[in-house]
C-alpha cells in the first residue's frame, strides 16, 4: 500500500490527514475509519474480502494525520469527507471512533455514501459511561509513563471480556502497544474524543435523512461498545440491519462471518453497478 497525504479544513482550523490505497479500482471505492487509539492497520482485517478499492485513513491525532486542538468530532468528519471526496468513495466503514464519525457526517450530510458499515458503534447522542471512559484515561497515563506492558492492558480493556485472555488479543494488544509508544506523540490528545459525542440533542431526528443501507455491528460483553448504542443508533436510520455478535466478539470470534456479512454488504453497489 502506497500512503498519502491531504490538507483539510473544518470549522477549528486545518490538518493533514494520512492515508492509504489498496485493492482494485471500480466499484465500491471503501473509505476505513479506525476506532481511538487504534491505526490503518488495525482497518485492514476488516477489508478482506470487500471488492473494488479501499481508502484507509487515520483520523486526526492518529498516525501522521493533524488537527487543531482540542480534536472534536467537527474535525473528524471534515478530515474524512477530505479523503472521501478526493478519491471518490462511495461507501464507509467506520470503527468505534470511526463508526461516531461517520454519525456525524451522516447528520449532516445524509446522502453522502451508497453504503454505510458502523461497527461497533461506541457512542451516539449520549456520552459513555465512566467505566468505559477509565481505560482511555490509563492508556493515556501509561503512554506518557511509556509503559508498554500498561499500555497493552489498558487496549485489552477496551476488547469484550470474554477475549481478553486470548493469544490473539493479546498479540494484537502487545503489537499495538509498542507501535504507539514509538509514536511518542502526546497522548492526552486523544482524551476529548473519549467523552465527546458526535451528536447533539437533535442528531438522532437527522439520522432519519438517510436512504443509503446502513449495517450496524454489534456485541455481546463489551463495556465499551454497548449493545444498546448500537440498537439506538439503527432504530434512529430508517434502512439500517442490525446484526449482533456473541461475547466472543464479532472480529476476535466470528472473523469468517463477519468477513461474509461485510463483503456481501458492500460488494452490493459494485454489483448494482455493473
Amino acid at each position: 500500500m502506497r500512503t498519502l497525504t491531504l490538507p483539510y479544513a473544518g470549522p477549528a482550523g486545518e490538518g493533514t490527514v494520512e492515508y492509504a490505497l489498496a485493492g482494485t479500482p471500480g466499484p465500491p471505492t471503501t473509505l476505513f475509519l479506525h476506532g481511538l487509539a487504534g491505526s490503518i492497520e488495525d482497518t485492514r482485517p476488516l477489508a478482506s474480502g470487500v471488492p473494488g478499492r479501499k481508502v484507509f485513513a487515520h483520523l486526526p491525532g492518529h498516525g501522521a494525520a493533524t488537527g487543531p486542538d482540542p480534536l472534536g468530532y467537527d474535525t473528524l468528519a471534515a478530515a474524512a469527507l477530505a479523503v472521501a471526496d478526493h478519491e471518490h468513495a462511495t461507501a464507509a466503514f467506520g470503527v468505534s471512533l470511526g463508526a461516531a464519525t461517520l454519525l456525524r457526517v451522516l447528520s449532516r450530510i445524509p446522502d453522502r455514501f451508497e453504503r454505510v458499515v458502523l461497527y461497533l458503534p461506541a457512542v451516539a447522542d449520549v456520552a459513555r459511561r465512566p467505566d468505559a471512559v477509565a481505560p482511555h484515561r490509563d492508556l493515556a497515563s501509561r503512554l506518557a509513563a511509556e509503559d508498554v506492558p500498561g499500555v497493552a492492558d489498558a487496549l485489552l480493556r477496551t476488547q469484550p471480556l470474554a477475549v481478553r485472555d486470548a493469544p490473539i488479543a493479546r498479540d494484537w494488544a502487545e503489537r499495538r502497544a509498542k507501535e504507539l509508544v514509538a509514536e511518542d506523540r502526546d497522548p492526552g490528545r486523544w482524551l476529548p474524543l473519549a467523552t465527546a459525542v458526535p451528536l447533539d440533542p437533535a442528531g438522532l431526528e437527522r439520522l432519519r435523512a438517510v436512504t443509503a443501507p446502513v449495517l450496524v455491528i454489534a456485541q455481546e460483553g463489551d463495556p465499551a461498545h454497548p449493545v444498546e448504542t448500537a440498537r439506538r443508533v439503527a432504530q434512529a436510520l430508517p434502512t439500517a440491519r442490525l446484526e449482533v455478535f456473541d461475547a466472543a466478539g464479532a472480529l476476535w470470534g466470528h472473523r469468517a462471518e463477519l468477513r461474509a456479512l461485510t463483503a456481501e454488504f458492500l460488494g452490493s453497489i459494485g454489483n448494482l453497478l455493473r
